[in-house]
């Protein structure tokens, strides 16, 4: 089964933060391209450790979202940031998507 995860990386001031929604996980970075790849790897590491865990923690675990709250705090975020970027380059947040194997 494929499936899409969703994510989000921002920088703030001299940091970058990447965040994966579906699955409340986070990493920081001196630059996207180190978060992206951070975020990857931890994305990996998570479900590589989760699919050695008996039922039902596996689906469980697969299924942790972010709470509530963040998740509105992301879709804001991609929201506002969609906004500001339109007719120019924003290039402090990015919006993006990762595959998942489960």
């Amino acid at each position: 089964m494929q499936r899409i995860l969703r994510c989000y990386a921002e920088r703030k001031q001299d940091q970058w933060q990447a965040f994966c929604v579906d699955f409340d996980l986070a990493v920081q970075g001196d630059t996207f391209e180190e978060v992206y790849a951070s975020l990857d790897q931890a994305v990996h590491d998570y479900v590589q450790r989760v699919a050695e865990l008996p039922e039902p923690d596996r689906s469980h675990l697969l299924g942790r979202r972010a709470p509530f709250g963040s998740r509105v705090a992301f879709l804001a975020a991609v929201i506002r940031t969609a906004l500001r970027a339109h007719g120019r380059g924003d290039e402090t947040r990015f919006g993006y998507t990762l595959p998942f194997a489960a």
